[in-house]
């Protein structure tokens, strides 16, 4: 496998996790390059004529990536599911998707910035709103299947937590690519996430920015009144707008940054 745990490894050759054996194993392929250490208890394949020491390893590694961070990233914490712009970046929607080396993921325990040799692994507590259930689907990396949230969880998800694709900028940006290569939205899921949220001023943003591309993904009227329906009873600031820096997002109550509702975002 290019990407396993040390319990799976001790599985394939009917040990046990904690058996000496199965830890001697790792330190012998640790040494003669043929694997690489992710995280503690997490490990990679090296492929063939790429066999180094563990120093040389991350040596490497800073100059061009070894293993897939995204498949990697889901191996660190049992039950994790790929989220927000690492979720946009895997469904293949982020602007910038070698912008960042983090990868960001819905996992229980801890929330909480893992570093490794090659990338930044960001772990967040599930939204109040959501169980780690919801919302799935299973995408193929290298063979090996990776917990991902659905496109419409992860733009409802982002709407909440702008900040975690870069900022509301960016997220508009991203929005932009679902447009442009006419991603299949089901609305219908968008509206039940969004009442799922249980967060009026974000449900208000995805509601002004889908009435807007409302021609693009063939939305119906019930759905836009649906989302009126979530939105604030009084206008709120939204998506990161300050005093003096944000216009109303007429019909939504809430204010936007100025570049959002102007459309310059992308300068």
């Amino acid at each position: 496998m290019p990407v396993f745990r040390r319990d799976e490894f001790a599985k394939a050759f009917g040990r046990q996790t904690g058996d000496r054996a199965v830890t001697d194993l790792l330190k012998y392929h640790l040494r003669t390059g043929n694997i690489c250490r992710i995280a503690r208890g997490v490990f990679a394949s090296v492929p063939k004529g790429l066999a180094l020491t563990s120093a040389q390893a991350a040596q490497a590694a800073q100059a061009a990536p070894i293993v897939d961070r995204l498949l990697a990233a889901s191996r660190l914490r049992i039950g994790a599911v790929i989220a927000y712009r690492s979720a946009l970046e895997l469904h293949g929607y982020d602007h910038t998707p070698t912008g960042t080396n983090e990868v960001q993921l819905i996992a229980r325990g801890e929330p909480g910035l893992v570093e490794t040799v090659e990338f930044a692994c960001r772990f967040v507590t599930p939204p109040g709103h959501h169980s780690l259930g919801g919302g799935l689907t299973t995408m193929d990396r290298q063979g090996l299947p990776v917990s991902v949230t659905t496109l419409e969880r992860t733009l409802v998800d982002l709407f909440d937590r702008y900040d975690l694709a870069g900022g509301a900028a960016d997220l508009f940006q991203s929005l932009d690519v679902v447009v442009e290569r006419e991603a299949p939205l089901d609305v219908e899921a968008l509206v039940d996430f969004a009442r799922q949220l249980n967060n009026a001023s974000a449900a208000a943003a995805l509601g002004y920015w889908l009435d807007r591309e409302r021609n693009r993904f063939g939305v119906k009227s019930a759905a836009v009144l649906d989302l009126r329906a979530l939105a604030p009873r009084q206008p709120r600031y939204a998506l990161g707008a300050t005093p003096g820096h944000g216009l109303a997002a007429t019909g939504w109550n809430v204010i936007l940054p100025v570049r959002i509702i102007e459309r310059y975002y992308d300068d």
